[in-house]
């Protein structure tokens, strides 16, 4: 008995995606005029009555069947498994409601672009939610593809392409404040670089400023401390310099780029003889440590609800799946203060 040919029968015939048949067939997206007469031409082709178009196209779930997922295992970025965890269990389980598959898809920061697309390509991926990695030939060539895809916790597209991201200004100042509002006006800011988020460094930065100026805080130069992940020595020597002045001169309070480097921060306090919060208190965004471990430091931070982003990419994404919107939308998540103990009133008046 002949089979009434599927989407997927007409895609795999024009070689296409999935997305790119339903689309043309429903009338939906921009898509290239040669492209859409060699969709329905391999449809009329394949024997698909007009009927079967209407009905099928109905069909959001055969329209969209697999999700991939973009994630960098760069030894760089394993300390952010624990924090994207619930991102990824909350996609799962929602777009599983939804009759959706989703499938992991690993990259290298040095990845060549062409060689990330090959991976979409051949894995029939229907949409792409990418997290932290985003480039602009690869956003544009999904685009071209009519490939739906959401850039997850990278600012630097916000403009161009859908976007869910932290308010990393907010909770920079928020949780300099913090700081502000126990006493302390000896500040410091440390930071390192992290691969393909520039705008994120810039914005918590200009946060931490902003907190600052407006509580007529100065920080010299060279209380602004940065430094390389691998070169602890160099952090090491810049917090030695700066805690080694007159008792009552030195910093009473750190606010760090996240997380992880305030964990680094601790250690070479550690070693220095300076306690934490006793001697200086210490603040970072992020959430990015597994804090369920006993080895971890309790730090208090800025933390992001993950899980709240994981439902808020799921709706971006059936939102643009099933209605295909013109205007881009950009969705900032806010941080959540959580006190773990690395915060006090400074030991001695500032």
């Amino acid at each position: 008995m002949h089979m009434k040919p599927k989407l997927k029968d007409i895609a795999a015939k024009a070689q296409v995606s999935i997305t790119t048949v339903s689309m043309v067939l429903s009338g939906k997206g921009r898509i290239s005029e040669n492209v859409q007469k060699l969709v329905f031409d391999t449809a009329q082709e394949l024997g698909y009555r007009q009927k079967t178009i209407e009905n099928s196209t109905m069909n959001q779930s055969e329209a969209y069947g697999t999700i991939g997922i973009i994630v960098s295992i760069d030894e760089d970025w394993a300390f952010i498994w624990g924090f994207i965890r619930p991102i990824l269990e909350e996609l799962e389980r929602s777009l599983k409601k939804e009759g959706k598959n989703t499938i992991l898809i690993p990259i290298l920061h040095n990845s060549p672009v062409e060689e990330i697309i090959h991976k979409v390509s051949i894995s029939h991926i229907d949409a792409v939610i990418s997290l932290h990695y985003g480039n602009d030939l690869f956003l544009s060539t999904l685009e071209k593809m009519s490939i739906p895809s959401i850039l997850v916790m990278n600012n630097h597209f916000q403009n161009r392409f859908y976007s869910v991201l932290v308010d990393d200004i907010q909770c920079a100042y928020e949780g300099t404040m913090h700081l502000v509002s126990l006493g302390h006006k000896k500040l410091i800011y440390v930071e390192c670089e992290r691969q393909d988020l520039p705008i994120l460094m810039n914005d918590r930065f200009f946060g931490f400023r902003k907190a600052i100026e407006e509580s007529g805080i100065s920080v010299p130069q060279n209380q602004i401390v940065r430094f390389e992940l691998n070169n602890i020595d160099t952090l090491r020597k810049q917090l030695s310099s700066l805690f080694s002045k007159t008792p009552g001169k030195s910093p009473t309070g750190i606010f760090c780029l996240d997380d992880d480097i305030a964990m680094r921060v601790i250690n070479v306090l550690s070693e220095l003889d300076i306690r934490v919060p006793e001697d200086v208190s210490i603040i970072a965004p992020g959430d990015v440590l597994d804090y369920s471990q006993s080895y971890t430091p309790q730090i208090t931070t800025m933390r992001i609800n993950t899980s709240y982003m994981g439902k808020i990419i799921f709706q971006m994404l059936m939102n643009i799946m099933e209605h295909k919107p013109e205007d881009l939308h950009v969705l900032k998540v806010k941080h959540q203060l959580v006190k773990r103990g690395t915060c006090a009133p400074p030991p001695y008046a500032s």
